[in-house]
Order: structure tokens, then C-alpha cells, then sequence
């Protein structure tokens, strides 16, 4: 009997992009495929062109903007098939993407999700990029502490998170953070769980290369995914440290993994250890940008605020522990 894949569409305001999304879902050669499209509270005409596609698609309307995160997360959980498939609402699929990622995970049964190549193409359909093969995960073999090792040394780049999953695997996986980061904890979490394969095919087409660290670092807040401001007295300050807070979002994972306590305390270890030796460089920017702006940040700081500061400060220590001692002493 042929598994089902529930294809989960998430979305908000994607009028531009949403009909090609659907289409390239609906084309998929895999002859047993449900779709939903989950609409995020959408203020264009996103909902209308979905209604146009009738029963070939269910649309599951949230009544007020969750967030990307959130809405994410409701994608990972759509359905009841052994297989789930979240997908965003301007990448494309090429038709057999679902059909050589179900051959891997049917060949490989430890494996907890299969992706493929990727490129990047333009408004006028041209490819403009192909992402590097040295972004695609290989992280298999029975030392699973050894899998989530080498997704932190790895992942890299989107088309390697957006493959079909393991329902079983991604039943297990902590909650998604609000937070720069979430998709990198989230997939060496689920490599704790199984295998992590792929196609080196090109089979996943992005319609842009991606946005700047610190841009996603502040969308990704909770406070902007309420539409809420970032540059008032009460707002979190994780942004200001994409990447610090991209490393220190492992450690805050690993320490509610289903592992024992030992390989919890090992992996919460390693995680700093990894990303100082993949961004060193930049994190030790990071926090120096930090540190230069905490008079600012501290001048008439209330107890909010100074915890916010104290935050930022913690993960600066978990993640560059010499980086702390610069800071002076009426500062930390």
C-alpha cells in the first residue's frame, strides 16, 4: 500500500506566489498526497485564490496572525499520515520531489527525513544559484549524538529543512522558540531522533537566496511575530545576537532532548564548542557590538530591561565565555 504525505502549505499574505506554490504541490507524481493549506490570518486575496482550487486542497484559516513559528509548527502537526511535509507558500517543488524523498525514507526506515538539492531562480524563472552539495545533510549511522553533531557542523542553507519528515521522528521534537535559530535546533534535535538523508537531485526551487541574519533575527522574535515593536524599553534584545542566539538555541533544545541526562549535558557541551569553531569570527563581532551598546541599553534601564540585558549576557558566556570577562564588572 502506498503511504500518504501530508503536504502542510503555510502562509500569510502570499497572494504573489501562492497559486504557483499549490500547483507545484498538486503536480507532485506521488499518487497518494493530501494538501492543507494553513492561512495565517491573511489580509490580501490569499484566501480567495486558495478557495479557487475547491476540493483538491483543504484550507484551515487561523482567525488572527499566530506568527511564522506558530504557524509552522501547525504544519508540522497537520494530518495523521506516517509521513508530513511543511511547505512554504512561494518555494516551488519540482514533480518528483515527494516521489525520491518517499524512496529513501521507504529504503531507509531510521531515516526521520529525506530533502534534496536546491536552486535559486528569479522573478523571471531564470536560476540565478545552486545551492553548494556541502549544504545538503548527511547525518545517519546508530551514534545519534554523532548525527546531531554533524547537522550543527552542516545545515546551513532552507533546502535542507524543507523535505518530507517522519511523523514518528517529529512527534518527539521539543517546541519551536520564537527565536533566530529555531530550524537549526529543531533539525539537530530530530537527528537524535533518525537519520537525516537526501537526493542530491535539484528538486527544491527558492525564489530567493535568503535575507540578512539580523533581519530574520528580528522577525523571528515573539514580540515581532505579535506585531509588536522592537525598539521600545519592554522588548527582548535576542536579535542583536543572530548568531550567538542561533548556538545558545541548541543548548536551551538539547536540555529538554529525550536523551538521558548524560548525553543532554554532552550535547549542551558541545553545541558552543561547534558553532565557535563554524562562526567564530562573527560571534566574537556580535558580542563586541553588544557590549559597546550597553550603556545605551543600560542608561535608565528599569528591572526589565537589565533582565533582558542579563539575558543577552548569559548567552554571550555560554557561547564565548572568554568574551565575558570584557565586560566590566557594573555591567554584568
Amino acid at each position: 500500500m502506498t503511504p500518504t504525505v501530508d503536504v502542510a502549505l503555510f502562509v500569510r499574505n502570499g497572494e504573489a506566489t501562492i497559486a504557483a506554490a499549490i500547483e507545484s504541490v498538486l503536480a507532485q507524481s506521488w499518487p497518494a498526497l493530501t494538501l492543507t493549506v494553513l492561512d495565517n490570518a491573511s489580509t490580501d486575496r490569499t484566501v480567495e485564490i486558495v478557495r479557487h482550487y475547491g476540493d483538491a486542497l483543504r484550507l484551515l484559516r487561523a482567525p488572527v496572525d499566530i506568527g511564522l513559528t506558530a504557524n509552522c509548527e501547525r504544519a508540522f502537526a497537520c494530518g495523521a499520515a506516517e509521513f508530513v511535509m511543511p511547505k512554504t507558500a512561494d518555494d516551488l517543488l519540482a514533480p518528483d520531489f515527494v516521489a525520491q524523498a518517499m524512496a529513501v525514507l521507504r529504503a531507509y526506515p531510521e531515516c526521520a527525513m529525506c530533502h534534496a538539492g536546491g536552486l535559486v531562480f528569479g522573478g523571471d524563472g531564470v536560476v540565478q544559484s545552486v545551492y553548494p552539495a556541502t549544504h545538503r545533510l548527511h547525518a545517519v549511522g546508530p551514534d545519534r549524538l554523532a548525527r546531531a553533531r554533524s547537522v550543527m557542523t552542516r545545515y546551513t542553507s532552507a533546502p535542507s529543512f524543507w523535505g518530507v519528515y517522519r511523523r514518528a521522528a517529529v512527534a518527539q521534537l521539543a517546541r519551536f522558540r520564537p527565536t533566530a535559530g529555531w530550524d537549526h535546533a529543531a533539525l539537530a534535535e530530530l537527528a537524535l531522533y533518525g537519520e537525516i538523508r537526501h537526493v542530491p537531485e535539484l528538486l527544491y526551487l527558492r525564489r530567493d537566496p535568503g535575507k540578512p541574519v539580523r533581519r530574520i533575527a528580528r522577525a523571528m522574535t515573539e514580540a515581532a511575530q505579535r506585531g509588536l515593536p522592537l525598539d521600545d524599553s519592554i522588548a527582548e534584545l535576542r536579535w542583536m545576537v543572530p548568531l550567538i542566539t542561533t548556538a545558545y538555541a541548541h543548548v536551551e533544545t538539547f536540555a529538554v532532548a529525550r536523551l538521558p541526562a548524560a548525553e543532554r549535558a554532552q550535547l549542551m557541551h558541545d553545541a558552543p564548542r561547534i558553532f565557535r569553531t563554524r562562526w567564530r569570527e562573527l560571534l566574537l563581532q556580535e558580542a563586541a557590538q553588544f557590549r559597546a551598546a550597553l550603556p545605551h541599553l543600560l542608561d535608565g534601564a528599569d528591572g526589565w530591561r537589565r533582565r533582558q540585558v542579563a539575558e543577552v549576557l548569559a548567552m554571550i558566556a555560554a557561547v564565548l565565555p572568554e568574551e565575558l570577562a570584557q565586560v566590566g564588572p557594573g555591567r554584568r
